[in-house]
């Protein structure tokens, strides 16, 4: 796995020597906990599992609880494509929808996540586009840790709590009124628990842009993720 996670993995340049060994060491671990299903008869590859498993283990690279986090993660379900979604199923505010739409990733709480492996295979290689569906799927069930998918994960404190919902409103606000952001797609204007998973992207995707216009919102996922990927990356390229 250590020969393919550079192959997989943009912050890979980043990191240090430490990091890179703990990377290794998640990333077994984790695609081996990790139970793999593949969808309309796709065949699981370890070029996917190591580009799934790396992501989410990036993720977690600074937290205390590390790959733990993804304990209630069922199973990854890998489609080869566009995710389909048809029959019956709740829309929000109580109503039910059966219309067809398409996705490239889910995650459910204390369930399985869903990737579209051609989504995923191009953001990993082009990380350029600024998305990545793993990091954004796997930030959902960092979100989902205290039972809520509210754009708020387990802080530390009461104190850090209050400033991620102050900083964090404040910015999704302005993006529901309809600003034109920089570096935040628009979907992070969906609801809260998108704003977290965009933003975690952009986070780990487009770190010198996040820190450049939302320097506050940055300092905040640099405390929370225990990582500070623009100086990394700065320090990777001059060195």
């Amino acid at each position: 796995m250590r020969d393919l996670l550079p192959r997989w993995l943009a912050a890979w340049a980043r990191l240090s020597q430490d990091e890179r060994e703990r990377m290794v060491s998640d990333t077994v671990e984790l695609a081996g906990a990790l139970r793999w299903e593949p969808a309309n008869g796709f065949a699981i590859t370890d070029d996917m599992k190591v580009a799934i498993a790396g992501h989410a283990a990036l993720l977690t690279l600074g937290l205390e609880d590390g790959v733990a986090s993804y304990r209630d993660v069922s199973s990854v379900i890998v489609h080869p494509s566009t995710i389909r979604r048809t029959g019956p199923r709740q829309a929000g505010g109580g109503l039910v929808t059966d219309r067809t739409t398409s996705l490239i990733g889910e995650a459910h709480h204390r369930g399985p996540v869903l990737v579209s492996w051609s989504s995923a295979r191009h953001q990993s290689r082009h990380p350029r586009v600024g998305e990545n569906v793993i990091l954004h799927e796997f930030a959902h069930r960092l979100d989902m840790l205290d039972g809520l998918v509210d754009g708020t994960p387990v802080l530390p404190d009461e104190e850090t709590t209050d400033r991620w919902v102050d900083v964090s409103t404040e910015i999704y606000d302005r993006l529901r009124a309809g600003e034109e952001h920089p570096v935040l797609r628009d979907y992070a204007a969906t609801d809260p628990g998108e704003f977290f998973a965009v933003a975690t992207e952009s986070f780990f995707v487009s770190a010198e842009a996040l820190r450049e216009h939302e320097p506050q919102l940055y300092e905040l996922f640099v405390e929370y993720f225990g990582q500070d990927p623009a100086s990394s990356s700065a320090t990777a390229t001059n060195s």
